[in-house]
């Protein structure tokens, strides 16, 4: 019998085919794997035990907190507020109730419609020229929020932290009470948005 030239080439093709073939597969079952595992974005951070949970809804996020903290969720009529010289909602702040005989603010959540960081940190250093410039701006992801850390200084001579990102056409803005840095890492360590 005689072979003919397709044959010979389709019996190359063949075994090209099943050397690449197992590669392919484990390529697209890690594919798959970290479509279904990460659904896109960063993996659910738990609850942690005996922590309670907060979500802001309108704004895709939350984070949890401890039983010695407190979130006071603002209601609507309460939300309207000036920070920095932007006019913008202010609609939940955390709070110690256990540390001192009074509750103390750790962190103050803000969000301003039609703005950006540009605008929000011009508007920061405006508010207070003579005392107030941007240090450092860092990117960093938490909990799959894309977001931009800005420490500033203050009049008291303390760093301020502030932490910014976008949900839909509103500026989200923690803003960390001066001195808080530490209180708050651990409840920052469980933000995540919310789909």
């Amino acid at each position: 019998m005689a072979i003919r030239p397709y044959d010979n080439y389709s019996k190359k093709t063949m075994k090209k085919i099943f050397q690449i073939l197992p590669l392919l597969l484990i390529a697209l079952t890690l594919t798959a794997f970290g479509c279904q595992k990460f659904g896109g974005g960063a993996p659910k951070i738990p609850t942690p035990s005996g922590w309670s949970l907060f979500s802001a809804t309108d704004y895709k996020f939350s984070f949890a907190y401890p039983e010695n903290m407190e979130v006071n969720d603002r209601p609507d009529t309460q939300q309207d507020s000036s920070y920095a010289g932007l006019q913008g909602k202010f609609f939940a702040s955390l709070r110690d109730t256990k540390r001192d005989a009074q509750p103390t603010s750790i962190a103050l959540f803000y969000a301003f419609a039609n703005s950006d960081f540009d605008k929000f940190t011009t508007s920061l250093v405006a508010s207070d020229q003579g005392n107030i410039n941007i240090k450092e701006t860092i990117d960093v992801t938490q909990g799959g929020i894309a977001m931009k850390k800005v420490v500033s200084t203050t009049a008291s001579g303390m760093d301020k932290t502030h932490y910014l990102f976008m949900s839909g056409n509103n500026l989200v803005v923690v803003s960390v009470v001066l001195g808080e840095e530490e209180a708050f890492a651990p409840e920052f360590a469980t933000l995540q948005l919310v789909e």
